[in-house]
């Protein structure tokens, strides 16, 4: 069974996001507080983001709190009516 941890996701997630807006973790870091030193532990799974980091980095990006728990590519896809 191939297991992901919520952090893990939540990692990925935010590394896409950082991707697609061509932002920094540096930026990152300056616009949420959240230490430079931080984030790089949080985004290499060396220690997991707190539920208050989620909420800085959704807050920083102005994304519900949800994009930056789960990556697109695992969310599931709308149905249309």
């Amino acid at each position: 069974m191939n297991y992901e941890t919520p952090s893990g996701r939540a990692a990925r997630a935010i590394r896409s996001i950082l991707a697609d807006r061509r932002e920094s973790i540096e930026a990152l870091a300056d616009g949420t507080g959240i230490t430079l030193s931080t984030l790089k532990r949080r985004l290499l799974l060396a220690s997991p983001f707190t539920i208050d980091e989620l909420g800085l980095i959704a807050n920083h990006f102005e994304v519900p709190i949800i994009d930056v728990l789960t990556p697109v590519t695992d969310r599931p896809a709308a149905v249309a009516s």
